[in-house]
């Protein structure tokens, strides 16, 4: 087949599944990637789930999620007219991968341990494997991730890019917020932010919470369950009623709602056993807010910034008590997102001007 190069004049379809459903996670990255699109002059479509699937039960949202994604994606992609279709979740179109037409953004190797052995994980390596097999692009979320995709023999031929998270909507409606005035003798607040998922690991974090000493003044407000604060909630019987009385789950919030708990805490808290990137805590020293957070080699790429305070289980209360010791010092400045978002600009850039494409006959 003949072959064209790409620019910004092409087209793209973003298969953004879950927007609208979740509102944390790779739905915020998909809409942030659009954006980088619209801010390039890059024409893009968006493909979501119907509404109605909101209503349905997490397993059947999963199957949908394959059926639209193996069946419905390219046909879209198609039928508007895309050149090509970027595939946010790990995993991609078997269809659009075989017509050359896919790019897979890959955000963690969660799914590729060797003890993940669910079917969503089956799905996701399936789908890498034969993205791999054709030799495909494939775009990661952070340095971390790529150091990880190439290690793996598969991926070796595969062209990458670094498309790093970027954080366009989150400074919007950073700066829509007016300073926040704490009260005067007020206990800290920490923002803990968790979720589903055994590498969010909420039982390990309640662990840590109550072997804090109990007459430690703390107020705790947990973001990411949204519509799961139920399940959240049957986790609370590990902690003595003393915490519990202090321990807040947040529902679904808005992007603006969830820079308010943003601001309005002294520090942020990210308990977890393996991340991509680790969002929340570059979200975290966007508001001026210290870090304190799991040792993992996502957190590890955030310690340019000051004041984000790495721990191990057993170290936890050290860097609890330096994290809160940043807060009451009161200096700690805001870090900027923008090599992000260049970052990301940059790649996005590199690929459309630079990928061969076969031409649509």
């Amino acid at each position: 087949m003949d072959e064209v190069h790409l620019d910004r004049a092409q087209s793209v379809l973003v298969f953004n599944f879950f927007a609208g459903i979740k509102l944390r996670g790779i739905p915020v990255y998909s809409r942030e990637l659009e954006a980088c699109f619209r801010r390039l002059g890059v024409k893009h479509r968006e493909l979501r789930a119907p509404a109605w699937v909101a209503r349905m039960p997490q397993f059947i949202q999963n199957v949908l999620f394959v059926l639209f994604e193996q069946l419905v994606a390219p046909v879209a992609r198609r039928l508007s007219g895309c050149d090509l279709a970027i595939y946010p979740y790990n995993s991609g179109s078997f269809i659009d991968a075989l017509a050359g037409r896919a790019v897979m953004v890959i955000h963690d190797l969660i799914p590729n341990r060797r003890d993940s052995r669910g079917l969503a994980a089956t799905y996701i390596r399936v789908c890498q494997a034969w993205h791999a097999l054709l030799r495909r692009p494939v775009a990661t979320v952070s340095r971390h991730t790529m150091r990880q995709l190439n290690r793996i023999e598969r991926f070796r031929r595969c062209e990458k890019y670094l498309w790093a998270n970027p954080f366009y909507g989150f400074e919007a409606a950073l700066a829509r917020q007016p300073v926040r005035q704490k009260a005067p003798g007020a206990s800290p607040v920490v923002l803990l932010c968790s979720g589903i998922g055994p590498n969010k690991d909420w039982r390990g974090a309640l662990n840590l919470l109550r072997h804090l000493p109990s007459d430690q003044a703390l107020d705790v407000r947990v973001l990411g369950f949204g519509d799961d604060v139920g399940l959240a909630q049957r986790r609370m019987t590990l902690l003595p009623a003393q915490w519990r009385e202090r321990v807040t789950l947040l529902p679904r919030l808005s992007l603006d709602e969830t820079v308010v708990e943003f601001l309005n805490s002294d520090l942020v808290w990210v308990h977890s056993r393996n991340e991509g990137f680790g969002r929340p805590a570059m979200e975290a020293r966007m508001c001026g807010r210290p870090v304190v957070a799991s040792d993992i080699g996502a957190f590890r790429q955030l310690r340019r910034f000051r004041h984000v305070h790495l721990y191990r289980d057993e170290a936890f209360d050290r860097a609890l008590k330096a994290g809160l010791e940043d807060a009451r010092a009161g200096n700690v400045n805001r870090s900027s997102a923008r090599s992000f978002n260049q970052q990301l600009e940059d790649e996005v850039t590199r690929f459309l001007a630079g990928r061969p494409c076969p031409r649509r006959r």
